[in-house]
């Protein structure tokens, strides 16, 4: 599977109370992957990208751009990504 979520790096910064800095976080700090990725499907109401899992595990990125190439990843490369923790 081809996939390019884990070339991306994030400036993400770790807190006390989850991970901060995220795109689109909107000045929120996560607590897990799971949170983030409730928070970013809430905002695809604006059209914003988020992930959604196709299957256990594999992850794909939906964008509703014409032309955009949505990404896969698996649970493990957006951990990385958006620098969590084992959950």
């Amino acid at each position: 599977m081809k996939s390019s979520a884990a070339e991306s790096p994030i400036d993400c910064k770790k807190t006390p109370e989850g991970v901060a800095g995220l795109p689109y976080s909107h000045g929120k700090t996560f607590a897990t992957l799971n949170e983030y990725l409730a928070h970013l499907q809430t905002l695809s109401a604006i059209d914003l990208p988020y992930w959604r899992q196709v299957r256990p595990g594999v992850y794909e990125q939906v964008i509703r751009m014409p032309g955009a190439v949505p990404e896969t990843a698996t649970r493990e490369e957006l951990m990385k990504k958006y620098c969590f923790d084992d959950e």
